[in-house]
């Protein structure tokens, strides 16, 4: 047999390396990302249903053709927002939800998209029966500064309500809010549309707390998605803006939220706006995706 030329092997040899490496590289780009989304604090996985069906299908709607499927996960344990915003910038969490704020956007990056539609701008008040008659004098927010507004703690409304001179009393759980409430120690819970049907649930037999019927409260803001202000955060921001982008395009991301939040959306028509700041004062104005 006559010998196989140096120069030959030496290219063959190449050739296999070059041809492992390639396959090596498209394996992994087609490698399934796992990503992790916050467990709510009360451990209900319901509370964030929609976010997480939204986060799944934005995944989905950006995949490249060769690549598998990604594993959306809940995180481990249950955490509040704050703790929450606070493991995603520290890379152990991959995506949260929250209220934009300037401060959030330092923190971490966000993908620029309303994933609520804007509509938690509209609020209504969770308040005690006996406050019903005072309450629907009110026709400007300097009416509403004598009331204490209930927060949970992890809120940004915590911040944008004391920054405009309101007074406040914080918890650090739902039902601390409400037992708040109850023992006269704040006077009203500031709760957006989209939302209701959770509280609803989570008020269980508080017979003596009411929706006020009258007032809608705008205060101009958005949900959006963030993740870590990393190069990998950063890619996964840009890809769930694309997913996003393209589910709104295709009418998808309308008939998620519907199926969410169905008729909730209405429960603001025929009432009493009143601005709780206006939007150049606003933290941050709510953009269109």
């Amino acid at each position: 047999m006559t010998p196989l030329p140096a120069a030959w092997l030496k290219g063959a040899f190449f050739a296999v390396l070059f041809s492992a490496l390639l396959g090596l590289h498209l394996g992994a780009s087609a490698q399934a990302a796992s990503v992790t989304f916050p467990l709510p604090a009360d451990g209900d996985r319901s509370r964030y249903g929609f976010e997480f069906a939204l986060l799944q299908a934005a995944l989905n709607a950006s995949r490249s053709g060769n690549a598998q499927a990604d594993q959306l996960h809940w995180s481990a344990l249950p955490m509040t927002q704050g703790r929450a915003r606070a493991e995603v910038a520290a890379e152990r969490l991959s995506v949260v939800h929250s209220f934009a704020t300037p401060e959030l956007e330092r923190q971490l990056n966000a993908v620029p998209f309303a994933i609520d539609k804007g509509l938690n701008s509209l609020r209504i008040l969770l308040t005690r029966r006996s406050l019903l008659p005072k309450l629907a004098q009110a026709h400007s927010a300097d009416d509403l500064r004598e009331l204490r507004f209930g927060v949970l703690g992890s809120w940004s409304d915590r911040q944008l309500l004391q920054g405009l001179g309101f007074k406040v009393e914080s918890t650090e759980s739902f039902s601390g809010l409400f037992k708040m409430l109850s023992l006269e120690r704040s006077d009203v819970i500031m709760t957006g549309l989209l939302h209701l049907q959770q509280v609803n649930l989570l008020l269980g037999e508080a017979s003596d707390l009411e929706w006020e019927p009258r007032l809608l409260i705008s205060v101009p803001s958005q949900q959006r998605f963030y993740t870590a202000r990393t190069p990998a955060g950063k890619a996964l921001a840009e890809r769930l803006l694309r997913g996003l982008r393209r589910l709104q395009q295709s009418g998808e991301f309308d008939r998620l939220h519907a199926s969410h939040f169905g008729e909730q959306v209405n429960v603001g028509n025929g009432r009493r706006m009143i601005q709780l700041l206006d939007k150049e004062a606003a933290a941050v104005t709510p953009a269109q995706p």
